[in-house]
């Protein structure tokens, strides 16, 4: 049976509207009037009202006219996802942030830097993180973690200036902290996760020539002998910085002529023996003690500054990035020509050796830097 209720057309001062009149007869209770911006909202809203007063009678009218029209718009829009009105408000129901559990970033930090540690993060990852966070609390420190959005951490990247490098580590520093909000119940989804990381360009290594590595351990001799220990341990062993920089004289066996790398101090965690090559044993040799620390500096930061130092004094500028263990690994690959050989001295893949060390040095380069010998630098 058709419906008694039309929508009718009404001119109004900001334009023209589909109105549609429930009389107290029709609602049992005050008169309902709506308006739509077109025919065919009016009619669908007739059509709710004819069925809903079928079903409940003139119960169906104690909800406000604009809250059964919201509900009917929500309605259709989740109709979409297959998802109904009461599943999506138990969801938010759910998944709502709390007034008593709702922290800025800047609150947020210090139990994201305490879960690093009780994690076994290492010292020097603790110090990067500590410092992504103080520059990321610049923008974001005082803003509830729920509020923070993926536009808005797209336009501080996009507006920062930085490298390509510098914001891909920024954004992974902020996915890490957005995870953890997620897994702590202050947020329901990390909109860090889904930004697509800056590409970056196949950077090439750079590794010194012999005779900067010589110019190097002059440089030390003269003016800063207490690094020389520490710089033939990365140029002639290939460890790591940080791995030098916790090497201890115990930790290597004169006897056996290796350098044990401890699975704690060592950046793939697990351990391994490092062998010592005959120009190390002469460089190392007459500077060795019964233990004690082989780096002169108790600071990371400073060691890197004095080597810095000693690399201009030695006219090495710029200086590579990693220079003394990429340059290890290249001339090791030279002699040995096994890159499993030299991945497993150097606690990399072979494929990491093969992608970065294979064809960059000539054979009278590497003859060369396996005979700088301390002797030899007077």
């Amino acid at each position: 049976m058709p419906t008694r209720i039309q929508p009718k057309k009404e001119r109004r001062a900001n334009g023209v509207y589909w109105v549609v009149s429930l009389g107290k007869k029709y609602t049992g209770r005050s008169r309902h009037r709506q308006y739509f911006v077109s025919r065919k909202e009016a009619k669908t809203f007739v059509t709710l009202s004819e069925e809903s007063r079928r079903r409940l009678g003139c119960e169906a009218f104690v909800l406000p006219t604009s809250l059964r029209v919201e509900a009917l718009a929500c309605s259709q829009r989740l109709k979409e996802l297959n998802v109904t009105l009461t599943q999506a408000v138990e969801f938010f129901i759910r998944n709502i942030p709390q007034p008593d559990t709702a922290k800025s970033l800047e609150e947020l930090k210090e139990e994201f830097l305490k879960s690093r540690k009780a994690m076994n993060c290492r010292p020097r990852t603790i110090v990067q993180y500590e410092s992504y966070l103080r520059i990321i609390s610049v923008e974001f420190g005082k803003v509830d973690v729920t509020k923070i959005l993926r536009q808005d951490i797209e336009d501080w990247l996009e507006e920062s200036g930085w490298s390509p490098r510098t914001r891909k580590n920024y954004l992974v520093t902020l996915t890490t902290f957005l995870n953890f909000a997620v897994g702590k119940g202050y947020r329901t989804d990390n909109p860090a996760a889904s930004i697509n990381r800056p590409i970056l360009d196949d950077r090439p290594v750079g590794i010194l020539t012999v005779e900067q590595v010589r110019g190097l351990l002059r440089a030390a001799k003269k003016f800063d002998a207490e690094m020389i220990p520490a710089l033939v341990t990365g140029l002639f062993a290939g460890l790591r910085r940080s791995e030098v920089f916790a090497l201890d004289w115990s930790e290597i066996d004169w006897e056996h002529r290796t350098i044990e790398v401890k699975g704690i101090k060592a950046k793939t965690r697990q351990r391994r023996l490092v062998s010592i090559a005959d120009n190390l044993v002469g460089w190392l040799n007459p500077r060795r003690k019964e233990d004690g620390r082989i780096c002169p500096e108790r600071n990371i930061d400073l060691f890197s500054e004095r080597l810095r130092e000693l690399a201009v004094k030695a006219e090495i500028t710029p200086w590579p990035h990693n220079a003394m263990r990429h340059s290890f690994g290249s001339y090791l690959l030279g002699k040995t020509r096994d890159e499993n050989l030299t991945a497993t001295e150097m606690g990399n893949s072979p494929e990491v050796i093969i992608k970065h060390y294979r064809a960059l040095v000539r054979d009278t380069d590497v003859t060369a830097y396996w005979n700088v010998a301390s002797e030899n630098m007077r």
